[in-house]
């Protein structure tokens, strides 16, 4: 039987989820309910319709297009939807013109994704980039998820996981061999607290997060900064120990933000954390010094070099380390004289 992924998205020209020009594979299903995700589409592993009512036009397209009466409504006037009936079907997706209306996971299998993830081979190559599997929780899916990181591996291709560390150690053994980087959540040291707020097993994350540092893989571990939650010094202090005990020596830190919160209203839920406000980078500042103060190398935002690169190359690409004098404006050989550079 032929594997397949259930997937939410693809994300082309990504440039946060790991080094370099990424295309990021969103996958669906999460075993964690965090109150302030901003995928919440991809907590359930079901297909999902996702209504955006501010951009519906009023077409009347989807009344007729759906068999099961879950969309009603006068001509020219906003369709209303009863979840109760829909089916995820896609059927008033596929008409609609406006993008009002989308179906959020589909199967595929590892070979079609990797003919996507492809076609922009050339960018990863010039900017040090590569494939970043997300989610939801991307190591719940762990068989055909390692297939297709090894058919990115035999194509060359920098591969990398976003994972809350919520997932077996078998399905960690069975894909990390496939994997150069992991972006590891560790959103609390207080095991009742995280369990509660989350549904995590702080040590399930924990042993996770070891091991994955044990095989010798990239680590960086992510801390999202979520006020009333984590955002005070004794919670940073503690999620900043338990990250070194674990061995990790690279720490980003990820303020609170509120991009997801129109999916919330597309999926016919209320939003957890209601008005709490975004924090800026100046909000977070002292946990990135406080990190740094106890030996973790800390950044506020999760960039990694290629966002700290300037053009300087003629062509499109690639891409010289800001403040690299060895190769001048205008420079068009074939490699950068500093060899630090991946011209080409």
């Amino acid at each position: 039987m032929t594997k397949t992924l259930r997937v939410m998205d693809v994300e082309r020209f990504a440039t946060k989820d790991g080094p370099g020009i990424r295309t990021t594979l969103f996958l669906k299903g999460c075993p964690l309910h965090c109150p302030w995700c901003a995928n919440p589409e991809s907590q359930s592993a079901a297909t999902q319709l996702l209504w955006f009512s501010n951009k519906c036009t009023a077409c009347g397209g989807c009344l007729t297009a759906c068999g099961q009466g879950a969309r009603s409504g006068r001509p020219g006037e906003k369709p209303r939807l009863d979840r109760a009936k829909c089916i995820a079907c896609g059927a008033c997706a596929a008409v609609c013109p406006a993008g009002a209306l989308q179906i959020s996971g589909t199967e595929r299998t590892p070979e079609s994704l990797l003919e996507e993830v492809l076609r922009d081979a050339d960018y990863y190559e010039a900017s040090g980039g590569g494939v970043t599997v997300s989610g939801g929780e991307p190591l719940t899916q762990p068989e055909a998820l390692a297939e297709f990181l090894s058919l990115c591996k035999q194509h060359g291709l920098h591969t990398a996981a976003e994972t809350c560390g919520a997932f077996t150690p078998a399905a960690l053994e069975t894909c990390a061999p496939w994997l150069d980087l992991f972006l590891f959540d560790l959103k609390s040291a207080d095991s009742a607290r995280l369990a509660e707020v989350t549904g995590a097993d702080l040590d399930r994350v924990t042993a996770n997060l070891r091991r994955a540092v044990e095989l010798g893989r990239e680590v960086v571990v992510r801390v999202p900064v979520i006020p009333g939650f984590n955002h005070d010094e004794a919670s940073m202090k503690g999620i900043f120990a338990l990250a070194l005990d674990c061995g990790a020596k690279r720490l980003d830190l990820l303020p609170y933000h509120t991009l997801g919160k129109n999916k919330y209203a597309a999926l016919g839920r209320d939003y957890p954390l209601g008005d709490t406000p975004m924090l800026t980078k100046g909000e977070v500042e002292p946990w990135r010094q406080l990190a740094c103060s106890m030996g973790l190398d800390a950044r506020v935002g999760g960039l990694f070099l290629f966002q700290e690169r300037v053009t300087l190359c003629p062509r499109a690409w690639p891409w010289l380390p800001r403040g690299c004098s060895s190769a001048p404006r205008g420079w068009s050989g074939s490699r950068c004289p500093c060899g630090r550079c991946p011209c080409r």
